[in-house]
């Protein structure tokens, strides 16, 4: 579990929720070294998942050997991640997203980041996280050392 007690911040993380495309992918394909840092954190987290509308249909085949759960939505991709979170407790759980369809899940996340790749981020999904990282792989290594977060989070 990830645990941040901070004055006033007191975050108790136990799920990590991920969108794929354009967060761990580029054009449908994963991104390099992101399975080292997935690994890493299998050890904080009860479950990682990966939701997504899978643009490029290519998530089964790109995360087969992630062991992390994957989740496929065909419509309104939006409502049904924040539904699934609302199902694990919005409250323990840190989503991380690039995309219009990742803003009500960050809206509702206990601790929510954006990030920006090559893919570009929603304008919108910045507004309405508590951090922007400047590629996926920032945001996993903060998520691994928790002292970038303190560090971005305290007064």
């Amino acid at each position: 579990m990830l645990s941040i007690n901070l004055e006033g911040i007191n975050l108790s993380i136990e799920y990590l929720l991920l969108d794929y495309t354009g967060t761990l992918s580029e054009h449908g394909r994963v991104l390099e070294g992101v399975k080292e840092k997935i690994e890493h954190l299998k050890e904080k987290f009860k479950k990682i998942v990966v939701l997504t509308a899978d643009t490029f249909k290519s998530v089964v085949k790109q995360l087969e050997d992630f062991e992390v759960e994957v989740v496929i939505f065909n419509e309104k991709t939006g409502k049904a991640k924040l539904e699934y979170m609302k199902k694990l407790g919005c409250d323990k759980c840190a989503a991380v997203g690039n995309g219009n369809n990742d803003i009500e899940m960050l809206q509702k996340a206990a601790l929510s980041i954006a990030v920006i790749n090559k893919d570009g981020c929603n304008a919108n999904l910045i507004r309405n996280a508590d951090l922007v990282f400047r590629s996926t792989y920032d945001a996993l290594d903060a998520l691994i050392d928790e002292r970038i977060l303190i560090s971005l989070l305290r007064d």
